[in-house]
């Protein structure tokens, strides 16, 4: 059964403002990076460094100007938290690069863990960034997700954001994660895994933990897992009693490009006994994906195209194709899509080719 799943938190580290809020003034992050704010608007003004967490403030939009934060342990420390996190109830990020370099390896819990953008409790946008190998390199540790968004709590209202035309490469567990009390719009993005790996199965995108959203026209790759324990997966749903969480209802899989995943699109929402689909309607649509994979490399054995454990979800005219989900490439073990009546409720499958 696969459960290896994002639940994270995150620190922060304000950024100082330096000087009165006036046209043309100068914004010193940690490190190196230094910002010229104009209204509620905050500039990159050269390639930089940091080893703390850069706070976006309540309200701001954050325009990197093609720049480069690059996120780097501090002297004799280990970096924790998010590169870049929302500091309020509302932020806006775009146009740059988020990265990480010679970041040691330790795995680090809770507030501590490793994320390029984070936004929890806060609603906005992210867009048109490149956030790029948000990793300490070939480590197992649970972290090391490029762009976060939660909310357990941390906001009474939902969190909805806007997560559009990104580019996303070289993560250690996850590309995408939305998980809690969020409304997501994942639109447009290419989000690239570094599979097939032995060492951490990573996943594409995850809305999860009674999350709901859209997630499309995005192109989801190279999430392969190598291990006999577990799978990664292109685009995971995720939640239910048996993961001490609501469920995800209504989101919405559509016109998505899924290529080399162990699974193609994962929903993954049990009872509490973790055999048993769930007994209210979930309702996930997966409509109109073009998925496929070329090759076995999961040595579980286990890859599909669509796995489906919910309730009334609609897997119907996907373009599902490749030996690694071919039926007789392993029977029983390999799948274009496995949703039947003995562990799901009432899935429509039809017009799938």
């Amino acid at each position: 059964m696969f459960r290896s799943f994002n639940s994270l938190a995150t620190a922060m580290c304000l950024a100082s403002l330096v000087g009165l809020v006036l046209a043309a003034e100068s914004v010193s992050a940690a490190a190196t990076c230094v910002f010229t704010t104009h209204g509620h608007e905050m500039t990159l003004n050269n390639n930089c460094t940091t080893d703390a967490t850069i706070l976006i403030p309540n309200g701001f939009t954050m325009d990197l100007n093609g720049k480069t934060i690059t996120g780097v342990d501090p002297s004799g420390g280990h970096f924790l938290g998010a590169v870049v996190q929302a500091g309020g109830a509302r932020a806006e990020i775009e146009n740059g690069t988020i990265t990480v370099s010679g970041i040691t390896v330790e795995c680090h819990a809770g507030n501590d863990r490793l994320r390029g953008v984070m936004f929890q409790g806060a609603s906005g946008s992210i867009s048109n960034l490149n956030v790029l190998n948000i990793n300490q390199g070939a480590s197992g540790c649970q972290e090391g997700n490029a762009v976060e968004v939660r909310n357990f709590g941390d906001s009474a209202v939902t969190s909805r954001v806007t997560i559009d035309s990104n580019v996303i490469t070289g993560y250690q567990k996850t590309g995408i994660v939305a998980n809690g009390d969020v409304d997501v719009t994942i639109i447009n993005n290419t989000v690239t895994g570094s599979g097939p790996i032995g060492y951490i199965a990573a996943n594409g995108i995850q809305i999860g933990y009674g999350g709901t959203g859209m997630v499309k026209r995005n192109t989801v790759s190279g999430n392969s897992y190598t291990g006999s324990s577990d799978v990664s997966v292109g685009i995971l749903v995720v939640g239910g009693p048996f993961y001490d969480s609501d469920l995800c209802v209504g989101v919405q899989v559509m016109q998505n490009t899924i290529r080399n995943n162990d699974v193609g699109v994962y929903l993954s929402q049990y009872e509490a006994d973790g055999l048993s689909a769930p007994m209210t309607a979930t309702n996930i649509k997966v409509v109109n994906n073009t998925i496929s994979n070329d090759a076995l490399n999961n040595t579980l054995v286990y890859q599909a195209g669509v796995s489906d454990v919910g309730n009334n979800d609609k897997i119907v005219s996907n373009t599902i194709s490749g030996a690694g989900y071919d039926p007789a490439t392993v029977p029983g073990s390999t799948f274009y899509v496995d949703a039947d009546a003995s562990f799901t409720n009432r899935a429509k499958v039809h017009a799938n080719k």
